[in-house]
């Protein structure tokens, strides 16, 4: 194999384009951990109510544990898009944005557009 067959294709997006995505990428990373510290400060408040037998009646605990979940699902949801975004944050780094990690071909202009932290084209998605 010659070493231009090794060479990835070039970019088709233009510097400009790719700093324009960075900046996005690291503003959702900002507003992700903000968003999850504010869930951790809420579960911390939870975490100091009275206990569930000193609630008022089965509604209160059922209400109180509903929301203790959703606060943690939610959170596992947020921690799960950082950890992608701070991947394609990498990934563009590298000189790899817009590389699909399974086949190696090009993720389509249009699905990065749409969806910015793809790491696969529609094909290995699917």
């Amino acid at each position: 194999m010659s070493a231009e067959l090794q060479q990835p294709a070039p970019s088709p997006w233009t510097a400009d384009e790719l700093d324009s995505i960075r900046e996005g990428l690291e503003s959702a990373v900002l507003r992700i951990e903000a968003e999850l510290a504010l869930i951790a400060s809420d579960l911390g408040t939870t975490a100091g109510a009275p206990p569930l037998e000193v609630l008022v009646d089965d509604l209160d605990v059922a209400s109180q544990r509903a929301e203790m979940l959703q606060d943690a699902v939610q959170a596992e949801n947020l921690a799960a898009i950082l950890a992608q975004t701070q991947h394609v944050l990498d990934r563009l780094s590298a000189g790899h944005y817009g590389v699909c990690e399974s086949c190696a071909g090009g993720i389509g202009r249009p699905r990065l557009e749409a969806f910015p932290r793809a790491t696969l084209c529609i094909g290995c998605a699917h």
